[in-house]
């Protein structure tokens, strides 16, 4: 019966991980390959993630790309508005796209949210999101708060050449939300995700939404390293005091993390009894 209990938590921790591991193994491994099976296990869960959250940028991205590929005139202004149009239909995430021109000063936006204005001429000259963009073709901007709890970022892309300007959208991050919310980590653990300023973006349990957790030993290591793989499982303590397993996965391109936490009684629960 124990043997029994076991195998089900392994198959709850496991997931769709499951393929390829026969259920009899798993149960009946040694402690020390059951923890270097956890540990695989928690490390797939982290990428996965990882590599969702990053798809998706990147997908924004292609999509925003070809509004890049001729020299902003104000001659295409009724041609670049069918185009940001289309844009906003095929990419729901989007919610504003901007023109800026050559120097920064921003010739026409369409939006979701707010009023359509071409013409205006702000100059975002000095802003991060048309200095980097120019400098390196991308700009991923720190993320922010749309009526207190919904995530946004700004998305900047340069043209290949200078005189193509920027276009910038500002990107609802609902879908990183739904995304940790399905992801079923054990019975009692969780996925979620932490922007660069170590702020959580997304989570499972609503209210520790843009909580600080730049405290917590397993992300202060995972963002001082640098690493663009998983780090190893490793037992600390989650926001809420409780000793986890956790490990945690660098999103490609923003300079965000997802982590995975498991409790260490359920963790221990699935070794062998002596």
């Amino acid at each position: 019966m124990t043997g029994s209990i076991r195998r089900r938590n392994f198959i709850a921790l496991l997931g769709s991980a499951a393929v390829g591991w026969p259920l009899t193994v798993r149960a009946q491994q040694p402690d020390n390959q059951v923890s270097a099976l956890i540990d695989r296990i928690l490390r797939m869960q982290a990428e996965a993630v990882a590599e969702k959250v990053g798809q998706f940028v990147q997908e924004i991205e292609r999509q925003m790309g070809w509004m890049t590929q001729l020299p902003w005139s104000t001659t295409s202004i009724d041609a670049w508005r069918f185009d940001a149009v289309r844009l906003l239909r095929q990419v729901p995430a989007i919610t504003e796209i901007a023109q800026l021109d050559a120097t920064g000063r921003e010739q026409a936006l369409v939006s979701r949210v707010a009023t359509d204005v071409i013409g205006r001429q702000t100059d975002h000259s000095q802003n991060p999101k048309f200095v980097e963009a120019m400098a390196s073709k991308h700009y991923y901007g720190p993320v922010y708060f749309r009526r207190e709890s919904e995530p946004d970022m700004t998305l900047a892309i340069a043209g290949t050449r200078r005189e193509y300007g920027v276009v910038v959208a500002e990107v609802n991050l609902k879908l990183v939300q739904d995304l940790v919310s399905s992801t079923k980590v054990g019975e009692r653990g969780v996925a979620y995700v932490v922007e660069a300023q170590d702020q959580i973006i997304a989570h499972p349990e609503l209210s520790l939404i843009r909580r600080n957790v730049s405290a917590l030993a397993h992300v202060k290591a995972a963002h001082g390293a640098g690493s663009s793989s998983p780090s190893t499982s490793q037992v600390t303590h989650d926001s809420n005091g409780r000793e986890v397993l956790a490990v945690c996965a660098p999103i490609p391109r923003t300079g965000w993390l997802a982590v995975v936490e498991l409790p260490v009684e359920e963790a221990n629960a699935l070794r062998p009894k002596e």
